[in-house]
């Protein structure tokens, strides 16, 4: 097949237009919902606001407080950044554990955004006593293996392990969920990550692209070195007021390995936005304000030591 010299010079211009296209940044894919994880400073264990669509999901609603849970006293900068969002309701609301820096305003989070259609899932058979009953929405025992949908999010419970006398006041109680929109994959994981959760799902969390990193719940330590190249995430969420081993491993991984690591006392409220396919993240957002910011980097590839 012979080609003519204006041909030739029109293929050649195709080309270089599809690499130049190829090497610039993505957009969102046009017609595809955006899902939006942000992770809000409210001064203790973060809280996490997920949106797509017209589906609101919170995890964890703690406040930074040593009062007992019935005390009147609520992190009025979380429903600041909710009301400044747009917030008008809560579908469905996750606690990781019931330690008041993840579970405190679930009573007034129900009271001011619950629906008798929203679901509260936690880490115990019952609502703990001092929060029953919940003004509005129904309360469910999340286990691990259990696997449903929440309009187009995917959600699998990874542990902890199943057993008899989980509370859910613990920090190894802590829930661990993941959540998939699209090819993308979270990892959320209260104050800590049980070892059952890297022999008993490893393919699940291997190679996960955004994890909340545990607020605490080192100690023993429970996230290894082996456990993160299991998991080898793209990008790292850790809480603000996370303790010193949490604050270290940042510091340590911002420095030493390829994670993108970013902490809400140091980088404000951080948005991570997806269209199923790319990812994008800001940081330093202000409330009300949805930057869709940088695009994240391909998976880091280890370097493995000579």
């Amino acid at each position: 097949m012979r080609f003519s010299g204006k041909s030739f010079l029109l293929i050649l211009l195709c080309l270089v237009l599809a690499v130049a296209s190829a090497g610039g940044e993505a957009t969102p894919e046009p017609g595809r919902s955006l899902f939006r994880v942000h992770q809000i400073n409210i001064g203790c264990g973060d809280a996490y606001l997920l949106t797509v669509d017209d589906i609101v999901i919170l995890v964890d609603c703690g406040t930074d407080s040593t009062l007992p849970i019935s005390e009147e006293l609520h992190n009025y900068p979380l429903f600041e950044y909710l009301e400044a969002s747009g917030i008008d309701h809560v579908d469905v609301h996750f606690v990781t554990h019931w330690h008041n820096d993840h579970c405190y305003n679930v009573d007034t989070l129900m009271e001011m955004y619950g629906t008798e259609d929203t679901i509260v899932y936690g880490a115990s058979k019952e609502l703990l006593p001092e929060l029953a009953p919940l003004p509005k929405g129904t309360y469910r025992h999340l286990i691990e293996g259990d696997h449903f949908s929440i309009g187009p999010l995917d959600v699998l419970c990874v542990g902890p392990a199943y057993r008899d006398n989980l509370t859910g006041t613990f920090n190894h109680d802590s829930l661990n969920f993941i959540i998939t929109y699209g090819k993308i994959r979270y990892l959320f994981t209260g104050d800590y990550v049980e070892r059952t959760v890297r022999s008993r799902w490893t393919e699940e969390v291997e190679n996960i692209d955004v994890m909340s990193f545990p607020h605490h719940g080192l100690t023993p330590i429970c996230i290894t070195t082996w456990c993160m190249k299991l998991m080898n995430p793209r990008l790292v969420l850790v809480p603000g007021r996370a303790s010193g081993p949490a604050q270290q491993f940042a510091k340590h991984e911002a420095h030493v390995q390829t994670y993108g690591v970013y902490l809400s006392a140091k980088d404000g409220h951080i948005i991570v936005t997806s269209d199923g396919t790319n990812i994008w993240y800001a940081v330093d957002v202000n409330p009300g304000e949805f930057p869709l910011g940088k695009e994240l980097s391909p998976r880091p590839v280890r370097k493995e030591k000579p």
